[in-house]
């Protein structure tokens, strides 16, 4: 092999090494895909625009319904139309807008239990004095009977979670 060759084998290593590394960092710079959602959680990007805008005043009187439970019980009223249901440790206030029956559901953390250290998020919530809420906004048709009750698991009752991934 003449120098030449040896000196452009080299300059090709080189190149090959670097582009490599480039590629490497890119990859591992990106976030991985999110896990694909469970059967019952579709996002809420998938709402047409008036469901989706009643999405967001739903967000807002969900703050509003902690501040009244931080200093007291749960308000009786939340938005217009909305009825308040109480059972035990799961709170919910269930609605008809926009051609949907909507529910929030508030669970209260069990005293017999360890209190939990979520991350806040969209589902989990504090109250000033430390208090954890889990707390989730679903969906169901109208077309579906009106429950009765609703448990702590919606899903098994047909309804959907909307999330806003």
């Amino acid at each position: 092999m003449t120098p030449e060759h040896r000196a452009t084998a080299r300059w090709l290593i080189l190149a090959a090494s670097v582009w490599l590394t480039a590629m490497a960092i890119t990859r591992w710079k990106h976030e991985p895909a999110p896990a694909p959602l469970p059967a019952w959680q579709h996002p809420i990007t998938e709402l047409p625009p008036a469901q989706h805008h009643h999405y967001l005043q739903l967000r807002e009187a969900i703050l509003t319904a902690e501040r009244a439970r931080s200093t007291g019980a749960w308000p009786t009223t939340f938005l217009p139309g909305y009825t308040l249901r109480q059972q035990r440790l799961t709170i919910n206030y269930v609605g008809e807008a926009e051609g949907l029956r909507w529910l929030v559901l508030f669970l209260e953390p069990d005293p017999r239990v360890p209190p939990e250290h979520a991350p806040p998020d969209d589902e989990h919530h504090a109250l000033p004095d430390g208090t954890a809420l889990h707390v989730t906004v679903w969906t169901q048709p109208l077309a579906e009977p009106a429950p009765e009750s609703v448990t702590a698991f919606p899903a098994a009752e047909g309804w959907v979670e909307r999330v806003r991934r």
